[in-house]
C-alpha cells in the first residue's frame, strides 16, 4: 500500500475532496546535494494534488486523513496511461509502413495512434472507480480552515 496524508478540503453528502503534496523518491539520501537528481527535486516546488472521492463517513474541512493506494491498482493505472497510448502509436505506425511506406505517413500515423491510445485511456480510467483508500484520520481539523 502507497500511502499520503491528505487534508480534506470540502465535504458534501457523500463525497469528500482531498488534497496533498507528491513527495519525490528522491533527494533523501547522503547524496542528496551532489546528486543532480536529488538537485533537481530541490529545486521544483511539490505539486498538490486534489480528488474527490466517495465517503461514507463525514469529516470536517481541515481534517487530515491517511491515505492510499494498493500497488496492484497503482500499477494497472499505470500500465493503462503509459502503455495504451505506446502500443497504439506504434501499432499504427507498423500499419502505415506496411500498407502506404512513406516517412512521413507513418510519423503522422504514430501521432494519430498515440492520441487514440491516450483517448482510449483517459476514457477507461474516468469509467474506472477511484481506488484510493481512506486508512484513517490523523488529528482534529487544522485552525483556520
Amino acid at each position: 500500500m502507497i500511502e499520503a496524508i491528505a487534508t480534506v478540503e470540502a465535504s458534501q453528502a457523500g463525497t469528500l475532496t482531498i488534497s496533498w503534496f507528491s513527495q519525490t523518491a528522491c533527494g533523501h539520501c547522503e547524496q542528496a546535494d551532489e546528486c543532480g537528481s536529488g538537485v533537481v527535486a530541490k529545486a521544483m516546488a511539490p505539486k498538490q494534488n486534489r480528488l474527490t472521492i466517495d465517503s461514507k463517513q463525514h469529516y470536517p474541512i481541515g481534517t487530515q486523513l491517511r491515505v492510499g493506494i494498493a500497488e496492484q491498482d497503482l500499477l494497472k493505472a499505470s500500465a493503462a496511461v503509459y502503455l495504451l497510448p505506446l502500443v497504439s502509436g506504434i501499432g499504427m505506425a507498423m500499419a502505415a509502413q506496411a500498407t502506404i511506406g512513406t516517412e512521413a505517413v507513418t510519423i503522422l500515423a504514430s501521432i494519430i495512434g498515440g492520441v487514440i491510445g491516450w483517448a482510449v485511456a483517459r476514457s477507461w480510467a474516468a469509467k474506472q472507480p477511484k481506488p484510493l483508500t481512506i486508512l484513517g484520520q490523523l488529528g482534529e481539523p487544522l485552525s483556520g480552515a
